[in-house]
């Protein structure tokens, strides 16, 4: 219709809905969000559900320090949709928030806060330390639970899971015993990443990398019994030199001896280096630079010259060193040595092992180095001193002593704590380890993981993630559990002091579990060996010869084993179908190293399963130019300024219009598209509340009775129903809004919206026509708002009551609305793509004619259409279909459109130009279906 006056306003069926065009979200959500609780929605989709096809979809629990942030919202949101998804479709799926609360983050910021305050660590006990992290981990959690919350996730928040919890720790214990049953955990000296700054081992989920500057040396080793021949070694860290028990060559490798003569001196000396490319190693070395002669000597294999030839240390003289076969040297950098710490390295380890080197560390956990590591006459004084701030009084006495040959600045990646960010070191002690064994074994850990990686156990989604992990599950050492520090779950093994056995009995590890159910992880310090292994018959000997763990567990033991402590723990989550624990695990990609990792682990090892059926991974939230969010960009937006400024629901459709699976992009300029889609989606439920202010249910036309419009929508519709179930059913819920979104942007509001508004408004209330539209507005309005209730709650919600009433039942305790059959037409959707072929073309003619002033609105219009074929409609017109006053149809050999200005008198109730005003024996100055409107209206009324 027109904005201008209509003098027959009064007489039209005009839109009437209490549904506001301005949604106010970030106002209107809290109360939506309590109301959704005190209503009891969660808890009545339990009851009602708890029969059917379970669904779980495991949550990975966050960790408890710090805000949310956009990553959160990806993961938590995408899991919402699922669960709410599975809810609507028929199925069981309760979701069960978590929180991960030990580890070293929060004892860390325990530790600076005591920092702060003046209170020194040493002077508190572990339970102390742990107290005040218990209640750090529990503000973060209180915190994060309002912030999920806020999200609109239909979840049991008031029942979560935190791993601090007393019986999530006594079954962390369990598990633990149930893993050492098995055979494969036990207790080595192994060198393993180290964290100086938080003094504790990290696994390789806590490390990362960054670009640093480290110092590279050329170092010559003096070869006994030899005089002036050396064998040069290169090292970025010189630190560990100290540690230094062997030098590795290549058993295949070819060496070269170079005779060098010093600048200003008869003396000559020779150099070992790789024969390969070693004009360019001369000049790495230095030794070339100071414009030295030098002439090639004999080429050796390594292992027919090497073998057996020992070294002087460099600044430990009277120290021999072995040269001994490294498979791990190779001629792609350096000089073709190594230098070999076994206390500093995992590959040096390992030669350390098969050679019979010394192991033992000389560097402390705080960084320094231990007592007896001077150099002979005190000429080097380490004992004490930081490692990193030795490295000059270490160069200066390789200097000193004539065996430096260079040392420059070398850039390169190098592992940090993913924490601190600190510098990390490898360093050897005793650790707990779980066995990963070899691939090649059918009864190893490794091969279990592969097995269920690659054998067809688990659905990877997407299809990458398998060879991600599997890739990460084939090279991975064994997965060191054990960290040196307070705030976690304690190792809870007992050895014997006199035979130096451990208590691996699986009953030992429950007594202890008991107790920790009732007093939390501190009854491992508070209690004795006695009180916690009370009532258990030890046969190993005396309970006074036995001795508690001082380690902890790696805090992603305890995630990692949530599937036993927490799905298989809990009566609300326990299958009963014989599946296993999880229908689906889903984190961001980083998870493939981390929690998708270890709960694998440890399921394989205890089950001989994977803990999931369905794993799905996420990318990562950047920047609209793809960049990594930072600080130092200043490109972060958080969670809360996008529910602040627009509301939940907004931010829940951003992440359902993105594609999950690769990093998805968010920048302020994508926010204000998604706004718009919002609002488009909001003016179609409005459009549809509106006009249906005067119908009911009771008034709907039957399919048979509709006309070909309207059978037309419905077979789209039922497409569309089709694809957005099987949308939700695989996870894409990309696809799901954008085919929404377009069917209403398109199929609805550019083309039955507009077709329809003319019968919606001038018709008579009760015309067959006008109430076949409302029919099918009905079962749009009621597919649409099921279909989007998992991905804005809050809005369908609204639209839900605004249609059947503040009291209705909520929407999601509804099912997705299932399309009729009957409305299955593919031979109409075939036929209509050739009626809006047609359409199409007069609207281009009519766009001209606009443009050039012949006509205003199309209703000026008359069409003379030229077809191939005749096009008839049932119960439809080429007038509704164009919304012009009157269409001629002839046939013709093509398509071709003509416009004439409308013939006719233009009806002042409905605009039309038509050619029947006067005609009507009631309302003579309207056209006949006014007349008729009128007159039925006004019968109606009476």
């Amino acid at each position: 219709m027109s904005d201008m006056p209509n003098p027959y306003q009064d007489t039209m069926n005009l839109p009437a809905t209490a549904f506001a065009m301005r949604a106010e979200l970030p106002k209107r959500e809290p109360a939506w969000i309590a109301r959704t609780e005190s209503d009891g929605v969660y808890r009545t989709l339990l009851q009602r559900s708890a029969k059917l096809p379970p669904f779980i979809l495991h949550c990975g629990p966050p960790y408890a320090n710090g805000n949310f942030h956009m990553g959160h919202a990806l993961s938590y949101l995408l899991k919402d949709f699922i669960v709410r998804a599975k809810f609507m479709t028929g199925h069981y799926a309760p979701f069960v928030p978590g929180w991960d609360c030990h580890g070293l983050p929060i004892e860390w910021k325990v530790e600076q806060d005591l920092t702060k305050a003046g209170i020194k660590k040493a002077d508190l006990t572990k339970p102390q330390i742990r107290e005040k992290c218990r209640a750090e981990a529990d503000h973060w959690f209180k915190l994060q639970r309002e912030e999920w919350r806020r999200f609109g996730v239909l979840a049991d928040f008031d029942h979560p899971y935190r791993t601090m919890d007393f019986a999530n720790e006594a079954d962390t214990i369990r598990a633990l015993g149930e893993l050492v049953a098995t055979g494969t955990v036990y207790k080595g000296a192994k060198s393993v990443n180290w964290s100086t700054v938080e003094q504790t081992a990290l696994a390789e989920a806590e490390i990362e990398y960054k670009d640093v500057e480290s110092t590279a040396v050329y170092v010559a080793f003096p070869v006994v019994g030899k005089q002036n021949e050396f064998v040069v070694i290169w090292t970025t860290t010189p630190w560990t030199l100290p540690a230094n028990r062997a030098v590795a060559y290549g058993r295949d490798i070819e060496y070269q001896l170079v005779r060098y003569n010093a600048p200003n001196s008869d003396k000559e000396i020779m150099y070992w280096f790789a024969h390969e490319k070693i004009e360019q190693r001369i000049r790495d070395s230095g030794l070339a630079e100071v414009g030295a002669n030098f002439k090639g000597l004999k080429v050796v294999r390594g292992a027919d010259y090497f073998a057996g030839l020992k070294l002087h240390h460099p600044f430990y003289p009277t120290r021999h060193v072995p040269m001994v076969e490294g498979f791990h040297v190779t001629t792609d950098a350096g000089t073709g040595f190594v230098h070999t710490a076994p206390a500093h390295g995992a590959e040096d380890f390992e030669i350390g092992k098969q050679f019979g080197l010394n192991t033992d560390c000389p560097v402390k956990g705080d960084g320094t180095y231990e007592d007896g590591v001077d150099t002979d006459a005190d000429t080097l004084r380490l004992a004490g001193k930081d490692i990193w701030k030795a490295q000059p009084d270490i160069l200066a006495e390789l200097e000193q002593r004539g065996v430096l040959l260079k040392q420059s600045k070398f850039q390169h990646s190098y592992p940090v704590s993913w924490r601190s960010k600190a510098k990390l070191i490898f360093r050897t002690t005793p650790q707990w380890f779980v066995r990963m064994g070899d691939a090649a074994d059918p009864a190893s850990i490794r091969a279990k993981a592969l097995k269920a990686i690659f054998g067809g156990d688990v659905h990877w989604i997407p299809e990458v993630g398998k060879n991600r992990i599997g890739g990460m599950i084939e090279g991975r050492p064994d997965w060191c559990i054990s960290r040196q520090r307070a705030w976690g779950v304690p190792i809870a093994i007992f050895r014997n002091k006199k035979t130096g056995e451990y208590l691996f009995d699986r009953l030992a590890f429950e007594h202890v579990a008991r107790h920790v159910e009732k007093m939390g992880v501190d009854a491992w310090d508070k209690l004795s060996v006695d009180e916690l292994l009370a009532g258990y018959d030890y046969t190993g000997g005396s309970k006074a010869d036995l001795e508690k763990e001082t380690d902890i567990l790696d805090v992603w033991f305890d995630s990692g084993t949530t599937w036993h402590h927490v799905l298989q723990a809990r009566q609300d989550l326990r299958r009963s179908d014989g599946n296993v624990p999880a229908d689906m695990y889903l984190e961001g990609s980083d998870q493939h190293r981390g929690w998708f990792h270890t709960s694998l682990l440890t399921s394989v090892a205890i089950t001989g399963k994977a803990p999931y059926a369905q794993v799905l991974t996420h990318g990562f939230v950047v920047d609209g130019d793809g960049r990594k969010m930072s600080k130092s960009l200043g490109n972060v937006i958080s969670p809360k300024e996008i529910i602040e400024k627009y509301g939940a629901d907004v931010l829940r459709l951003w992440v359902a219009a993105s594609d999950y699976r690769e990093d998805v992009r968010l920048s302020p300029q994508i926010m204000e598209s998604v706004v718009d889609s919002y609002r488009r989606l909001r003016n179609t439920f409005r459009y549809m509340l509106g006009n249906l202010h005067d119908f009911t249910e009771a008034q709907a036309v039957p399919y048979a009775d509709l006309p070909e419009l309207e059978k037309w929508v419905l077979a789209t519709f039922h497409d569309l129903m089709t694809s957005v179930r099987d949308g939700y059913d695989t996870y894409q819920f990309h696809r799901v809004y954008h085919a929404l979104h377009d069917f209403c942007a398109v199929e609805l509001s550019a083309l039955y919206f507009d077709i329809r508004k003319d019968a919606l408004y001038a018709d008579a209330k009760n015309a067959p026509r006008r109430r076949a539209c409302q029919t099918v507005l009905m079962h749009l309005l009621k597919g649409l708002t099921t279909s989007l209730a998992p991905l804005i709650p809050f809005t369908a919600d609204e639209v839900w009551r605004a249609a059947f009433g503040e009291s209705a039942e909520s929407v999601h305790l509804r099912r997705l609305n299932a399309p009729d059959a009957a409305w299955k037409n593919p031979a109409l959707l075939e036929k209509w793509q050739r009626v809006l072929e047609v359409r199409a073309a007069v609207n281009a003619a009519l766009e001209r004619d606009r443009q050039a002033g012949k006509i205003g609105k199309s209703l000026e219009a008359d069409v003379a259409l030229g077809l191939p074929e005749p096009m008839t409609f049932d119960r439809f017109s080429l007038e509704e279909l164009l919304i012009v006053s009157h269409v001629d149809v002839a046939k013709a050999a093509e398509l071709s459109v003509a416009i004439v200005p409308a013939a006719g008198h233009k009806c002042p109730r409905c605009w039309v130009y038509a050619r029947d005003i006067g005609a009507h024996a009631t309302h003579s100055d309207v056209c006949g279906r006014c007349g008729d409107a009128l007159q039925a209206n006004a019968a109606a009324a009476a």
